[in-house]
């Protein structure tokens, strides 16, 4: 019978903490860009001016379309009073993003398609320019269905301006800035929630951090239960059977002392 009770505790406060743990925010797998000195890569003029510096070939309009639809995507990321948003450069305008389309002497080697260089300031992490540069002797498709051999440009560019805003990559599958994609790929054109969490903490947060101090927890899984998690977890089951001790140990007075078993009552 003592036995039994204890189970019953013991599996009804970890029900209770499975329940409570389910409602906790997972683990963050968004890495943020660093400067030489260990600053975060962040944009301080915004919205930040991106310009179609050359126009990739096959597409009517040089793929200015899908840059658009990149740029809007992760304007509407939303972080309370923060705001974050891509313009385009007017014509003939200095921008400090730009996108080209290398037709020839692709630096970056074969199995990498697209390339984003960033300079910014060692110091502080300010990013001055950026070049995103697409190697354009590939097959590149705006299509919802990409064909076999081809890569999907709007998510190629979702993926470049993200580091063109600071962020690096993500260990989650889902994400935008997952590194990786093979031709004939899926459209990943929405914004994951790890993306969203990764472009809000960059610009929410201070700049300056330890170069060797990651500005987020890792999670490759997005571990249902991490070392806090765990201490909680055992905390509680603590104070579950140390509840059940103090039952135990009234009962066994009761029996022994009728009267004061009737003034507890």
């Amino acid at each position: 019978m003592i036995w039994a009770r204890a189970a019953f505790v013991f599996v009804r406060v970890s029900l209770g903490m499975l329940v409570a743990l389910s409602f906790s925010p997972p683990a963050w797998g968004y890495e943020h860009g660093r400067s030489e000195y260990g600053a975060r890569l962040h944009l301080t003029s915004l919205p930040a001016q991106v310009r179609l510096a050359t126009p990739m070939p096959g597409f009517s309009d040089g793929g200015r379309g899908a840059m658009l639809r990149a740029m809007a995507t992760w304007s509407r990321v939303s972080c309370g009073a923060i705001g974050f948003s891509f313009v385009e450069a007017n014509a003939g305008e200095d921008a400090p993003i730009e996108v080209r389309a290398v037709l020839s002497g692709w630096r970056h080697g074969r199995v990498i398609a697209a390339h984003t260089d960033v300079e910014s300031d060692k110091f502080t992490g300010e990013i001055r320019r950026v070049v995103i540069e697409l190697d354009a002797t590939r097959r590149w498709s705006d299509a919802e269905n990409v064909p076999a051999d081809a890569i999907d440009l709007e998510t190629v560019l979702l993926h470049e301006l993200g580091h063109a805003a600071g962020l690096a990559h993500s260990v989650q599958p889902s994400a935008v800035m997952r590194a990786g994609l093979v031709p004939g790929h899926a459209p990943r054109r929405a914004l994951d929630p790890d993306d969203v969490a990764g472009m809000c903490a960059s610009y929410a947060a201070p700049v300056l951090e330890k170069k060797d101090k990651r500005s987020v927890p890792t999670d490759a899984g997005r571990s249902f239960v991490s070392a806090p998690r765990a201490l909680a977890l055992l905390a509680a089951l603590g104070a579950g059977i140390a509840s059940w001790r103090r039952r135990r140990k009234a009962r066994v007075i009761s029996r022994s002392d009728p009267g004061s078993a009737r003034a507890d009552a």
